[in-house]
């Protein structure tokens, strides 16, 4: 007999498939499950000679095949799929035959008429992956057909089979170009790619303008930044380096990148370093739809490189974490009650609170409540819960205050408790500390929430405002300016501007706290809040006309708001509570808290 070495050797495509469950068939009736498979693998034989295959292998229950080409034995296994999904309808459930097919590419010896090599146990260990009545292919056969429109993918990340050979990437196949066999089961949910419960976002490393491979470093560091940045948000997957490294050195279609990995969000992006100068250009595109969502470019002194990493990283994945909540909640609106996730609810639930409403917090809790009871264990629901009583409370419609603090504690405790690294989960605690007067600890949870996710910008504006309350409003002044910087366009901005004017009167410069207020007031005019502050600013600088008309504007916006926002203590120094109550003196309110 031949050695294997001296056998010769083919590039085929290998199918192998077998019948999930047989020996359950078979210990239930024995003679009906031999005549079905008889049935089923006529079939299946008839179909490999169609598609210009042959079998070479197989056991009791199991089929192993050759093909020329991966997409020969690909379009093969779909038709038979798809067949025994037609004569699967006609047959009771527990009766059904479901196949699983696994389809790898590799070399293998020719030794009279068979076939040998490791390839056959991996496209065998591949069937055992597929879910019954379906398909799964190996990393080699999908780099074949990736670009090929008759077929789609879902990434299944790096799977262990059962060989010795080392982990490798595997996909399963939806068939009918969309869907996946009708004959998995239902309990087995399959989601095609970019298309799951919350979507995922793939950041393709930065591409080096700069012609100099020792640049290599500063660019590859600034996109492992941003993973890591966008990692720390907690709401979304992000693909982990290794894969999206993958395309290191290439130039691929963001639509063929998000099918490879499962992703329905690619950032990408260039870096130049040239004269002293850092010039990032970045591009954040939903590939599901094709479309842009963002773009932005930096130019920058070079100075010290990884502070300057660290900036535009932080930068981009604050901005970009936003913009993939922006997009998910239009296409959840366009989601059918029966097809709604906790996932789901919580961006309908989002998307209720920025409009800063009594009527539309209260219809936002009932959507978090939604999600909680779908989903207990999911601390998305609970860190939306305990937002809407956040805003209760500074809405000021709760009927009981101290209950309404108690709620949004238990709240954000729960999620802090299901989820230690989620950064929103420690925000909205700090938030909950700051309305219970427990500065220490609300700063401490602000400190907590900045670490774990440093690109958060609410983050850094409740740690702003714990330490301008607590009697620190030289440090609160610098982590409301870093939200600031983090993120411009974030919808709360006017209340983030409004405690910074706060923070700055606090500190006895209210010159400053009437520049920010105005600030505020031009984001959103009907913020009476923001009125307050700037007559309270106003009112110390002596402006009385002025003071005067930022008041009546509160007033006219929320009858009663400034008295009883003047007379409630909310800093930890008593004298700090008077300073703000004494510039609204100034600016007309009399001694009784009431707008002279």
């Amino acid at each position: 007999m031949a050695r294997v070495s001296e056998m010769k050797r083919k590039l085929v495509a290998i199918l192998a498939g077998d019948v999930a469950g047989y020996d359950r068939l078979v210990a239930e009736n024995e003679e009906l499950a031999a005549q079905n498979w008889k049935a089923y693998r006529a079939y299946v034989g008839d179909a490999v000679d169609d598609h210009q295959g042959r079998r070479f292998d197989g056991g009791e229950n199991g089929m192993v095949f050759a093909f020329p080409s991966v997409l020969d034995a690909l379009r093969c296994a779909v038709d038979v799929q798809q067949f025994l999904h037609d004569v699967n309808e006609t047959v009771v459930p527990e009766r059904r035959m479901l196949m699983r097919f696994g389809l790898h590419l590799s070399e293998v010896a020719v030794d009279r008429g068979t076939y040998r090599g490791d390839g056959i146990a991996v496209a065998a260990g591949l069937a055992a992956l597929a879910a019954p009545g379906g398909i799964c292919v190996s990393d080699m056969v999908h780099g074949n057909l990736a670009a090929s429109p008759e077929f789609a993918f879902d990434p299944l990340g790096e799977v262990k089979l059962n060989t010795d050979g080392p982990p490798m990437r595997a996909y399963r196949v939806a068939l009918n170009g969309a869907e996946h066999a009708a004959a998995a089961p239902a309990s087995e949910p399959m989601p095609a790619a970019g298309t799951g419960d919350r979507a995922s976002v793939a950041v393709l490393p930065f591409v080096n303008l700069s012609g100099n491979p020792r640049d290599d470093y500063f660019v590859d560091g600034l996109s492992e930044d941003i993973i890591n940045g966008l990692a720390a948000w907690r709401s979304f997957p992000v693909i982990a380096r290794n894969s999206s490294f993958a395309y290191k050195g290439k130039s691929p279609d963001v639509r063929a990148v998000a099918r490879d990995l499962g992703a329905r969000y690619v950032l990408e992006g260039s870096l130049r370093l040239d004269d002293g100068r850092v010039r990032v250009n970045v591009q954040f595109v939903d590939a599901a739809r094709g479309r842009p969502l963002w773009a932005e470019s930096f130019d920058r002194e070079a100075g010290d490189v990884f502070a300057l990493q660290d900036e535009i990283g932080q930068h981009i994945a604050a901005t970009i974490a936003p913009e993939v909540e922006r997009a998910e909640r239009e296409r959840v609106t366009a989601s059918r009650p029966t097809d709604m996730t906790a996932w789901h609810y919580c961006l309908k639930g989002r998307a209720l609170m920025d409009s800063f409403t009594a009527a539309d917090n209260a219809e936002a809790r009932a959507m978090f409540e939604r999600a909680i009871a779908l989903d207990p264990g999911y601390g998305g629901g609970h860190v939306g819960l305990a937002y809407t009583y956040h805003r209760e409370i500074w809405f000021e419609t709760a009927p009981d205050r101290a209950r309404a603090i108690a709620a949004l504690l238990k709240a954000a405790r729960r999620a802090v408790s299901l989820d230690q690294m989620n950064a929103e989960a420690h925000c909205i605690l700090g938030f909950g500390l700051i309305w219970d007067r427990q500065f220490h600890l609300a700063i401490a949870a602000g400190e907590e929430a900045v670490h774990l996710n440093p690109s958060n910008a609410l983050a850094h504006a409740q740690l702003g405002i714990a330490r301008s309350f607590a009697g620190r409003p030289g440090e609160g002044i610098a982590s409301l300016e870093r939200s600031l910087r983090l993120n411009p366009q974030d919808p709360r901005i006017h209340f983030v501007i409004t405690m910074l004017a706060r923070a700055h009167l606090n500190a006895r410069s209210p010159e400053a706290a009437a520049r920010w207020s105005e600030a505020a007031v031009q984001r959103r005019a009907d913020y009476a809040l923001g009125h307050l502050v700037g007559a309270a600013a106003l009112g110390h600088l002596g402006r009385g006309t002025e003071a005067r008309a930022a008041l009546a504007a509160c007033e006219r916006l929320d009858p009663g708001f400034a008295r009883r926002w003047a007379l409630r203590p909310m800093y930890k120094n008593p004298a700090d509570d008077l300073y703000f109550l004494d510039g609204l003196r100034a600016a007309g309110l009399d001694a009784a808290g009431v707008a002279a």
